[in-house]
């Protein structure tokens, strides 16, 4: 598991140190990279398809970024960085918090904003924190990948969190009073009996704040 991490934290500053060194840091190299950015963000999204529950789902119409990109990261760890802003996946079964039971709620690893709580989060086998509803209506949003996957995206600050797909707990298997306050914003399936969605999400791209 530490190698796994390692090796991930070494590629990113690969990365890093490989992007400065192409670019420099004249004023036109730096507009390159702000222009290859904003055209990767963009192509990760595309419209709905209608073919399947995961195809069904509503995404989050493109908006403007230019507020989004103005806020204030909270870390400066390039693990965390790499997937929040470049798009990464952590390694299956690598974070700690397919294993944590604290109650508390999570947060988006970059801007803060409140995400999803633990009294959602469930086992889903996939070897990824997983959740079958957000806490928030309106902070996740999801986009249209190339590949037909759906990207969800913290609202505020645009940044990766994971995916969402819909073969979560059966509606009978979850809390009650839980089911009922499920954001509006949440992706539903096509019936009343439809599975709930599987918010797959990496570790680092949340923060914990365990309850007092």
């Amino acid at each position: 598991m530490f190698s796994a991490h390692l090796i991930l934290i070494v590629s990113v500053i690969a990365l890093i140190v490989c992007d400065s060194l192409a670019f420099g840091t004249s004023s036109r190299n730096a507009e390159m990279g702000n222009r290859l950015s904003r055209n990767y963000r963009e192509s990760r999204s595309r419209p709905t398809l209608k073919s399947s529950e995961d195809d069904a789902l509503e995404t989050t119409p493109e908006d403007k970024k230019d507020d989004k990109e103005k806020i204030k990261p909270l870390t400066s760890n390039p693990f965390r960085l790499g997937v929040l802003r470049m798009g990464l996946t952590e390694p299956a079964w690598t974070s700690s918090f397919n294993y944590q039971k604290k109650e508390g709620d999570f947060s988006c690893a970059y801007c803060g904003q409140k995400m999803f709580n633990a009294n959602s989060k469930y086992d889903s086998g996939s070897g990824w924190p997983s959740f079958w509803r957000s806490d928030t209506d309106g902070a996740v949003a999801l986009y249209r990948e190339w590949d037909g996957r759906v990207e969800c995206k913290c609202s505020r600050c645009d940044s990766h969190l994971g995916h969402v797909f819909m073969d979560g707990p059966k509606p009978s298997d979850v809390d009650s009073q839980l089911f009922e306050s499920i954001p509006a914003s949440d992706p539903k399936g096509r019936t009343t009996s439809a599975r709930l969605p599987r918010f797959c999400l990496n570790g680092a791209a949340l923060k914990f704040n365990e309850k007092e």
